[in-house]
């Protein structure tokens, strides 16, 4: 089975336009946001869970569909057998983050599906601003390798008998925090270098129009995925109408 965000992502039968993938984010995120009903809401993220296992991100959606079945659960349980203050910890604390889990699945299947170029190469035909290609495709790139260090620096932690859990953050916070921050900052700042460095060499900033190898077009398949989020935002804009005339 395929970890999320590597390259055997991209030999799948769904590889779709990184525009349709961009399309997606904006719409899917406002859609969430705008959910009138939590059928309306299931029904949406379903759609979503569908679409990341039809592109070949199979371990990354499964564990974030699971996440927010049970951020689900919880809701529900805060809702019916709850009361007092626990009720209102619970109920908002879940309402709000299930609202983020959905985001962060779109945004995990964009980046596990799509290469820099082929990023860079759509954004620029539709003719995005650099100063808003060059941050997300920084964004692109930079994912991955962070989740690469977290794994090294999970295994030094170990090793020192340090585990990035609940239970040692609250039996050894100041050592936990200690031995997750810093390294991560280092590398933060060397990947920053480094991305810097690639991207002057790769002619980021060149001001003519960008060449890409990649094939990029629309297929019925994009048009399928764009088509299906359109609907949900107009069925949200239109109970949103109902609503207000009500």
């Amino acid at each position: 089975m395929a970890a999320p965000f590597s390259t055997e992502l991209f030999h799948n039968k769904w590889h779709l336009d990184p525009r349709t993938k961009f399309y997606m984010l904006l719409i899917g995120t406002v859609d969430l946001f705008l959910a009138p009903t939590l059928y309306y809401e299931i029904s949406l993220v379903s759609f979503i869970s569908i679409f990341g296992l039809m592109c070949g991100v199979k371990r990354f959606t499964l564990k974030m569909t699971g996440i927010y079945t049970v951020l689900m659960i919880l809701y529900q349980m805060g809702i019916h057998r709850m009361s007092g203050w626990m009720q209102i910890a619970v109920v908002t604390f879940t309402f709000y983050i299930r609202k983020i889990f959905p985001c962060a699945m779109m945004g995990g299947i964009l980046v596990g599906t799509t290469r820099v170029n082929e990023f860079m190469a759509a954004m620029n035909r539709i003719h995005l601003s650099k100063s808003i290609i060059i941050p997300m495709t920084v964004m692109i790139r930079y994912i991955p390798m962070v989740r690469e260090d977290w794994g090294f620096i999970h295994d030094a932690m170990r090793m020192r008998d340090v585990a990035p859990t609940v239970r040692s953050l609250l039996t050894h916070p100041i050592r936990t925090v200690e031995c997750i921050y810093v390294p991560m900052m280092m590398s933060a700042l060397k990947v920053a270098d480094e991305l810097s460095a690639a991207s002057i060499t790769r002619g980021l900033e060149n001001p003519k129009q960008r060449s890409c190898m990649a094939d990029l077009r629309f297929t019925w398949k994009d048009f399928a995925v764009a088509f299906s989020f359109t609907v949900f935002f107009v069925i949200s804009i239109l109970f949103m109408i109902g609503r207000n005339q009500s």
